[in-house]
């Protein structure tokens, strides 16, 4: 965890503050879980979001700090995402806070790598459903508003959050082309902490959630600010 030293008249340093961001770099397995620590509901970080970045050199010989990844309270993430939870697309995978994800094969840090949003591009035929006399027809995921085109009908209505595209009565029964750009999907990790027994085994009970750690581009959707590198 990095720390800023509170100095006095003197220059001496009389405290420390840990910042908002960590440099995994630098981080070894016994610092990292007290930044989990940090983060935990009722801790330092509970309401604000703690950057996990990594260090380079960039061609003119200068440290680059680039952000993997933002990690934040669970009661952070529950408040933020109740503001935009249908605007955002997520996956929640669920990791469990022991010795061997934190240590073996730098396994956390690996992971951080499959947090980046999905997105794909479909062009499909589709019949347009009869829906209570107007038509209906369902995409089957969110899309990219901007993305949409239909050939073969006009749509009176379409739907981005829930994958809907509405048509006239006339238009049932038609076969129309829809190429289209899925919404991201967001893969986010959602930290947990059970009990280990000393052969390092789960004996299955589960704690309140340490963390949840997401792509930086997640945080703008979710009014989360970016901690400055």
């Amino acid at each position: 965890m990095a720390q800023i030293a509170v100095r006095n008249s003197q220059g001496m340093a009389t405290s420390f503050q840990n910042t908002q961001i960590v440099n995994l770099r630098s981080t070894v397995s016994t610092q990292i879980l007290q930044v989990f620590r940090n983060i935990a509901p009722g801790a330092v970080y509970e309401n604000q979001p703690l950057a996990l970045v990594y260090t380079r050199q960039s061609p003119s010989n200068r440290q680059v700090n680039i952000i993997k990844s933002l990690m934040v309270s669970p009661v952070y993430w529950d408040a933020q995402y109740a503001l935009a939870a249908l605007a955002v697309t997520k996956k929640i995978n669920v990791y469990s806070l022991t010795s061997d994800f934190l240590t073996r094969g730098d396994r956390f840090s690996r992971l951080l790598d499959r947090l980046s949003p999905r997105q794909d591009r479909y062009d499909k035929m589709y019949e347009i459903q009869d829906d209570g006399g107007t038509g209906q027809v369902d995409l089957g995921f969110a899309f990219e508003a901007t993305s949409l085109d239909v050939d073969g009908a006009t749509p009176t209505g379409s739907f981005p959050t829930t994958g809907l595209l509405s048509f006239g009565g006339a238009d049932i029964g038609k076969l129309i082309s829809v190429a289209f750009v899925t919404q991201p999907v967001f893969n986010v990790m959602k930290i947990i902490r059970t009990n280990e027994q000393e052969n390092g085994e789960n004996v299955g009970t589960e704690h309140p959630d340490y963390a949840h750690v997401m792509h930086p581009a997640l945080a703008p959707l979710l009014s989360i600010p970016v901690p400055t590198v």
